[in-house]
């Protein structure tokens, strides 16, 4: 293998593991999100049980599926239960989907994107693989089974074979294990829309029974983790899972992320970054629409990525990183309008990109990243394990995996914690102020900068707690975490 070959084979691989060493480096786990879900896979690793209802502070958890907790657990099972080993399989599928999306745009362009190193250069360098490349959410990992999805679906389109449907199928059902019902929506038009992509599409009837025997298998897939999670829990565990969490996300029952139809619109150039700012690129661009009527690649792109955009724009709940799926499409229409661009000049921006993400992880770790540190907190619960401790108002689960937590913390609401102290006279209370007079009748034990606001550490009332030093018991620790 030749130098060029090697670098083309590896240039890939480094990439992925200098962003991983910054992300572990440089950026603390992220509350609420990438905290929450530790504390999940955490809580499955405590009980060994992978077929048993999620959990998170040790209550039924019926967010998500299981498939990216369980790739955590198998990494922690190999390396043990650490940050950067739960980090490991999302910057591999992380990865994956790069190399997929190049896999797909040969499919669809195998004359305009035969190098599917230009593809690869262009999705890494992007603005939403960078920010979600090393971040422990599902939306990565579930990109790559829908872009497993799609190239079956590109392949039974061109030849009835009965692997594509394997191929479609089994990537469906981990897809739906990985996020549930958003893996069949994201390749379900590119299905219905066939006749109007496929040059050689055949008989159209085997064309929708074999896609329906895809969906069967995913199903099947799905089952083999529901039926014996849902025979150990109860109807409302149930009743949150198959119907709230997938129609209320929809229609708004579920008050989380509502924003309007039009929220995400402004997310279309950002998605695009950095690619929208060469003049080549929106030249180029302009061409595109000529190659609708001639182009089975074009028409497939349109028919995926604009009605499922849409509807993704009609539900009720909406967060950025929930358009993930739809970003290897848009890479693919970038890498269309970058083709006359040499491929030096692509590697160059994307180790530009690259730098200044690594640059800007280690400028925000030395000014306001520590803001969003829960380490000293959660190491502060973890080596006092003889108090009971309370969360006040909205407890994530923030400290489960943080201070390894083996059994839950209470959540209380201001006008209860009175009432917990007197159960729990030992115990220690979190919460998050703005002003010191909020809190001005506990005690303070700890305190640590919280993104706008502060985190402290209370002992009940600071009446009691100074005649309990004046008697010559020991006091506690007023001094902050940082």
């Amino acid at each position: 293998m030749t130098r060029t070959e090697l670098v083309r084979s590896l240039w890939l691989p480094l990439v992925v593991v200098i962003l991983f060493a910054a992300a572990i480096g440089l950026r603390p786990l992220m509350p609420i999100d990438e905290t929450r879900y530790l504390t999940v896979a955490w809580e499955m690793y405590l009980r060994g049980g992978w077929f048993d209802p999620l959990t998170l502070n040790f209550a039924p958890y019926h967010h998500k599926p299981p498939l990216l907790l369980w790739l955590i657990n198998m990494s922690w099972a190999v390396f043990g239960s650490s940050r950067w080993a739960a980090t490991v399989p999302v910057v591999l599928m992380a990865m994956a989907s790069v190399y997929l999306t190049g896999i797909l745009a040969r499919l669809l362009f195998p004359v305009e994107l035969a190098d599917r190193n230009r593809t690869n250069l262009i999705t890494v360098a992007g603005a939403p693989f960078l920010t979600y490349g090393t971040i422990i959410m599902f939306d990565v990992t579930l990109t790559v089974f829908v872009l497993l999805s799609l190239i079956g679906v590109v392949l039974y389109a061109r030849e009835r074979h009965w692997r594509h449907i394997l191929l479609i199928g089994v990537a469906l059902g981990l897809g739906g294990l990985t996020k549930g019902p958003f893996a069949p929506f994201c390749i379900f038009f590119p299905i219905l829309l066939a006749p109007f992509w496929a040059k050689r599409l055949g008989n159209i009837w085997t064309w929708y029974v074999g896609n329906a025997l895809a969906g069967v298998i995913a199903l099947a897939i799905v089952l083999v983790w529901l039926v014996p999670m849902l025979a150990q829990a109860d109807g409302d565990f149930a009743y949150w899972l198959l119907w709230k969490q997938t129609v209320g996300r929809v229609t708004g029952d579920i008050d989380a992320h509502l924003a309007p139809f039009y929220a995400y619109l402004p997310l279309l150039p950002a998605m695009l970054v950095p690619w929208i700012f060469l003049p080549r690129f929106w030249k180029e661009s302009m061409k595109l629409r000529a190659q609708f009527a001639t182009s089975e690649g074009m028409r497939f792109l349109i028919c995926w990525l604009v009605p499922t955009f849409i509807g993704f724009c009609l539900f009720s709940n909406k967060q950025p990183h929930y358009l993930m799926p739809l970003v290897p499409g848009a890479m693919i229409l970038a890498a269309l309008c970058l083709r006359t661009i040499p491929t030096l000049k692509l590697a160059q921006t994307t180790a530009l990109m690259v730098g200044l993400l690594v640059v800007g992880q280690a400028v925000a770790a030395a000014t306001f990243l520590h803001r969003y540190d829960l380490t000293d907190m959660a190491t502060y619960i973890r080596d006092n394990p003889e108090r009971d401790w309370a969360f006040v108002t909205n407890y994530h689960g923030e400290f489960g995996f943080l201070a390894r937590l083996q059994r839950p913390i209470d959540e209380v609401q201001p006008d209860e914690l009175a009432k917990w102290y007197q159960d729990h006279p030992n115990g220690y209370a979190i919460m998050i102020y703005r002003e010191p007079e909020e809190v001005s009748a506990y005690l303070r034990v700890a305190d640590n900068p919280y993104r706008s606001r502060n985190m402290g550490v209370f002992a009940r009332d600071v009446t009691e707690d100074r005649m309990s030093v004046a008697s010559g018991e020991a006091p506690v620790n007023s001094v902050g975490l940082r």
